[in-house]
Order: C-alpha cells, then structure tokens, then sequence
C-alpha cells in the first residue's frame, strides 16, 4: 500500500508541476502520447522529460526503477 500512495503522490506533483490532470497523465501514459502532452508545457521539468524520452538508454534506466516499475503496475502495464 505505501508504494500505491507513493506513486499517487508522483502523479499529483508531477501533475501539478506540468500543469495537467492525473487522468490525463495516466491517460497519455496509456496511449503512449506523453510526448505530444508535454508540448503544451514550457518548464524546465518538461524539458527533461523530453530529454530523457528521446534518449533510448535514459528511458531504459528510467523505467528499470523500482519506482517507474511500481507506476507501471498501477498504470496497468506490465
């Protein structure tokens, strides 16, 4: 439980620093358009993000963390 609640307090940051929804995060997480999401955006946040996502071994040493794996499970993907 304290890995859902933790996960669900990344997602209300992150939401709140990018200046969108939850449910539009998890939505564009779903779909794989997290990309097109963070167009809209013009923080620095976003463009590390946009770093990271275009960088192959970035996004694979992201999404090896614990943390991105358990964001993962919660997002339904496996």
């Amino acid at each position: 439980m304290a890995d859902n609640e933790n996960i669900k307090k990344l997602l209300s940051e992150l939401s709140d620093r990018l200046g969108v929804s939850e449910n539009q995060l998890k939505s564009a997480a779903k779909e794989g358009n997290v990309k097109d999401m963070l167009k809209s955006s013009d923080s620095e946040q976003t463009k590390k993000i946009e770093e990271i996502l275009n960088d192959p071994q970035k996004t694979k040493d992201l999404l090896s963390s614990p943390q991105a794996q358990a964001l993962l499970k919660l997002l339904g993907g496996e």
